[in-house]
């Protein structure tokens, strides 16, 4: 169908709950008929989407509801904080019962929706109303270490975040609202029937530690997601700057939803913007439309017959726009992580070399030193990363350049032998780049961690993921030497291809914020040391997809959303080497 908006009915108005709350929403459909739904339940303006946001679903044969969650926008509701939590989840199972109720409801319905508003699909699902049939979440990052705390290091970022959101997003909806007949508005926005009681990022910078809040808000845990009963697909991007989405969409889909049939798991590079049914890659949103035509409308397109997981290489798009992006190639695996990955350590060496041989002895065996927190690798956008880091606050490491293809497909884990001469902290920034025979620099990958955040959650690491409980600091003490494990913020899929080197940085985080990935630096000025021998054998460990190459050619330069990319001479391996590397 290619429908005009003359062609439909829009309603702009309230779902009464229960409670007497009424949820804002507004709603198109085909004037004709009983029609499947696609509902979205956001934060910002769910119950103002225009005409032209609605017209895909449309189009593929839905009515879709767009509503806001209690307290946000035009809906009433008293809340401690609008972050999504099973209020949120309650809210959103009983709207998906009363689109069932409706005349030109068929009673089946599908939740689709990017960021908040899938992470939002999580809590509803968990809430297993009956007339729920699929979702689609994607770009889901909103727990500790995946949003909030990246590696332990507080997010400034949130509090603008927050405050955009407040001002200008929930306003822009409620001025759409007004002007497609909204009365009621003037009667809610800022009365005693919406509240919120606490800011969210006031919240928190006072729950520094993984805590009983931290998992009452995290849909990531088997009390939650666990409960989901409904075929679901999640959707990731490798470079999303709001944090770790591909990873936290592919733990759940592995760990904390071990028993669920028909589930899905889309990975690709690119941005928070890709997996948007509204705003991101056209292949996307054809994959959950085949997705929610099977579980939604009932129609037998084979894709439950399909491989679990797809993974789409070097998406390029062209004048950055996610709708005119092409993918490279697909591949299709049984599950993630992909079986036959092989983990490859590759050791760091007091030469600035990343090789498959430990150091044992010199030039690879010593110590390396850089100032700390001084060097900084810009990741935000081509004008940051164009700007070298400052040359003594940095380390690199960089490997020979390959005979053959070598594919990478999942998150490497970095383990790190790390001394401080001063204060009692350190956080370590890491950049994953490969590099051309041409000296052009592409961005893969970042890391963070602090290290005072030092136990590991044995139960629940993998070699795809380190995870630390976040419970408590263990401070740095001056001249001892710790060990650091550390997985990157987000798996990737990447070919370093014939002729290509990997170089890895190792400096201090970003205190200027990118979107979400910055935090101001733990610990005092300091000469920071990373140690190379047997005993401490710093190292990537990368997961090797073997007998995998490029099926395509080399995206053009620019074109690959959020992978920025320089020209460099030179190798410059950085920071000092100590004139004594026995001296501790």
């Amino acid at each position: 169908m290619n429908y005009m908006e003359s062609d439909v009915i829009c309603d702009v108005a309230y779902v009464p709950m229960r409670d007497g709350t009424r949820i804002a929403y507004v709603s198109y459909r085909p004037k004709i008929g009983r029609h499947a739904t696609i509902f979205t339940f956001s934060p910002y303006a769910g119950s103002a989407i225009p005409f032209e946001d609605a017209k895909p679903c449309l189009d593929a044969g839905y009515a879709i509801l767009g509503a806001n969650w209690p307290a946000t926008g035009c809906s009433e509701g008293i809340v401690d904080h609008w972050f999504p939590n099973r209020i949120v989840g309650a809210c959103g199972a009983e709207i998906i019962e009363w689109i069932a109720e409706q005349p030109w409801s068929d009673g089946n319905i599908g939740m689709a929706g990017n960021s908040y508003v899938g992470s939002s699909q999580l809590w509803v699902a968990a809430e297993k109303p009956p007339h729920l049939k699929a979702i689609v979440p994607s770009a889901l990052c909103d727990g500790f270490e995946t949003m909030g705390y990246l590696g332990g290091m507080m997010q400034p970022s949130l509090a603008t975040w927050e405050i955009w959101t407040q001002i200008h997003t929930h306003l822009s909806g409620v001025d759409w609202r007004i002007s497609h007949g909204d009365t009621e508005y003037d009667k809610i926005r800022g009365s005693a029937q919406q509240i919120v009681k606490n800011q969210y990022f006031d919240l928190m910078r006072e729950h520094t530690f993984k805590d009983e809040w931290w998992h009452s808000v995290d849909p990531a845990r088997a009390e939650v997601v666990g409960q989901i009963n409904v075929p679901t697909m999640i959707i990731g991007a490798w470079q999303d700057e709001w944090g770790g989405a591909a990873r936290e969409g592919a733990r759940i889909f592995s760990r904390l939803m071990p028993n669920l049939k028909n589930k899905r798991l889309l990975l690709t590079n690119g941005d928070h913007r890709t997996g948007s049914f509204w705003r991101g890659y056209p292949f996307i949103r054809a994959e959950q439309i085949r997705f929610l035509d099977r579980w939604v409308k009932g129609i037998q397109n084979g894709i439950e017959k399909e491989p679990a997981v797809k993974v789409f290489w070097e998406v390029s798009a062209a004048e950055g726009d996610p709708k005119k992006a092409v993918a490279g190639w697909t591949t299709s695996h049984s599950t993630w992580p992909e079986p036959a990955v092989q983990r490859r350590p590759f050791f760091l060496t007091a030469d600035g070399s990343l090789s498959i041989e430990q150091p044992s002895s010199s030039p690879k065996e010593g110590v390396r030193s850089y100032i700390y927190p001084t060097g900084v690798e810009l990741t935000g956008g081509d004008k940051q990363f164009a700007l070298l880091p400052y040359e003594y606050g940095v380390l690199n490491y960089r490997t020979k350049a390959t005979i053959d293809d070598m594919t990478l497909l999942g998150n490497p884990e970095v383990i790190l032998f790390l001394s401080i001469d001063s204060g009692d902290d350190a956080d370590l920034a890491i950049t994953l780049k490969d590099v051309g025979p041409d000296d052009t620099v592409l961005f893969l990958q970042s890391g963070l961690h602090r290290a005072s955040f030092q136990e590991i959650d044995e139960a629940q690491t993998t070699s795809e993921e380190v995870l630390h409980s976040f419970a408590k600091n263990e401070k740095l003490k001056p001249k001892e030497i710790c060990e650091v494990r550390m997985s990157l913020l987000n798996p990737l899929a990447h070919v370093v291809r014939k002729g290509h080197s990997l170089e890895l940085t190792i400096g201090a985080p970003n205190p200027i914020p990118h979107r979400l990935v910055a935090s101001i630096p733990a610990g005092s000025l300091s000469i920071n040391r990373i140690h190379h021998s047997e005993t401490h054998s710093s190292r990537i460990i990368l997961p090797i997809f073997p007998g995998a190459i490029a099926q395509a050619p080399a995206p053009a330069g620019g074109t690959l959303l959020n992978q920025p990319s320089r020209k460099e001479g030179k190798f410059i391996a950085g920071g000092f080497q100590s004139p004594n590397p026995n001296e501790f």
